[in-house]
């Protein structure tokens, strides 16, 4: 029941930065300037940091905004059991964080804005801790292959051969924000994992029942 409600925690969350992605592009078609405030912009990122954030919640339109959405929702019941609330927010900051840093270091592209390099790094990062439930055995084929699948997807939008908006690839450019989404999901269930093992070592307290006798 605990890890249940932990779940629930978790899509509530996801719906919450869902239902402000969405709110965005209204508040945004009434001030014209907040996008440029607030998007990824290679030349002002180290200037203006908080870019490295904001601009995975923004988006270009409603529709844009929609479609990534209902993916982050979509992605975080398949996956919420995997999490409680701080694990989660953790993977969201690092995701986010490290893959725009990764996208400022290829140069590709200048500018950016949306959630689908976010859902994409935690797509991988819950299909590799699903994938460790099983011991990383090869008998549950469906998680080793959706990382494989994932990953093709994401370099056939970066040499331009692919381009959909349902699977959130709108150009090679995306394609590059996508990768570094996954590279940092990687690095996010690594953390992960590395947290897990500490509290699975952790020294238990040590007794304080006296054995002596008189």
């Amino acid at each position: 029941m605990h890890k249940i409600n932990e779940a629930i925690q978790v899509i509530i969350c996801s719906l919450v930065i869902a239902a402000v992605a969405i709110w965005l592009p209204y508040y945004q078609a009434e001030t014209s300037s907040l996008l440029d405030q607030y998007d990824f912009a290679q030349a002002l990122v180290w200037q203006e940091p908080w870019r490295l954030l904001s601009a995975h919640i923004f988006h270009l339109d409603a529709r844009h905004a929609l479609y990534n959405a209902l993916g982050l929702v979509m992605l975080c019941v398949f996956f919420a059991r995997h999490f409680d609330v701080r694990t989660w927010l953790n993977a969201v900051l690092v995701i986010a964080t490290l893959s725009s840093v990764l996208v400022w270091f290829v140069g590709v592209p200048e500018r950016f804005v949306g959630l689908s390099g976010l859902i994409h790094g935690l797509l991988m990062m819950s299909l590799l801790l699903e994938w460790a439930k099983q011991k990383y055995s090869f008998n549950d084929w469906l998680p080793p292959l959706s990382i494989a699948l994932l990953t093709l997807k994401v370099l056939l939008e970066i040499t331009g051969l692919l381009d959909s908006q349902i699977l959130l690839s709108q150009g090679n450019t995306f394609g590059y924000v996508h990768g570094a989404g996954l590279i940092a999901g990687v690095v996010a269930w690594r953390l992960h994992r590395r947290r897990l093992a500490s509290l699975a070592i952790a020294p238990s307290k040590p007794s304080t029942t006296d054995n002596s006798r008189d």
